[in-house]
């Protein structure tokens, strides 16, 4: 091989330039990768650029679709985590585990970002105690409460492989998607 068709790569070039990163594409609910569960990740290999980018770019999509939870499953990613939050407050959970749940169960709206428009009343427990790595590689151990548990379920179930509206009855259900039609049919009414 000739020194012509060789190809060369400046690598100090490559570092001084700063990657645009973009939000990454939002499955709808008919997609098979909400239907996988998740295998576990190697979290010996923490932290890692490759999922401080993931974790970036989840953020970015869950901001960019006004969420509060999103799975990397939902965005064609096979990776066991998902991160929670708003401005104030996120967490990045891989690997995560729900290792105790309150006897007290609440019920209360849920929607998903791949289910636009769609919200059903789900049952969960009020209080769970949970483990997680984080980015970082620190194990964390937590007791969630309310809404942030709630959540925590929630993405938790998309890695599992189960979708939210398994979990609702078939009435419900039903009526949940004629509202969510008659939402779908407003909406495109107001953009003509």
């Amino acid at each position: 091989m000739s020194e012509d068709n060789l190809l060369v790569i400046n690598t100090e070039t490559e570092h001084s330039q700063p990657v645009q990163l973009e939000p990454l594409p939002l499955y709808d609910d008919k997609h098979p990768m909400l239907s996988k569960e998740i295998p576990e990740y190697p979290t010996q290999s923490l932290p890692n650029q490759a999922m401080d980018t993931l974790v970036k770019r989840l953020r970015m999509t869950m901001k960019k679709f006004g969420g509060i939870g999103l799975s990397a499953n939902q965005c064609g990613v096979f990776e066991r985590v998902f991160i929670i939050g708003t401005d104030d407050f996120e967490m990045v959970c891989i690997n995560p585990k729900m290792t105790k749940g309150s006897a007290n169960y609440v019920k209360d709206n849920e929607g998903c970002l791949s289910f636009p428009g769609l919200y059903l009343k789900i049952e969960r427990p009020s209080e769970i105690e949970v483990e997680y790595t984080t980015e970082k590689g620190e194990v964390k151990k937590q007791v969630l409460t309310g809404i942030t548990a709630r959540c925590f379920l929630h993405e938790l179930d998309h890695m599992n492989g189960i979708k939210f509206t398994q979990l609702a009855g078939p009435v419900a259900l039903r009526m949940a998607r004629q509202k969510q039609q008659k939402m779908i049919k407003k909406i495109q009414r107001r953009k003509r």
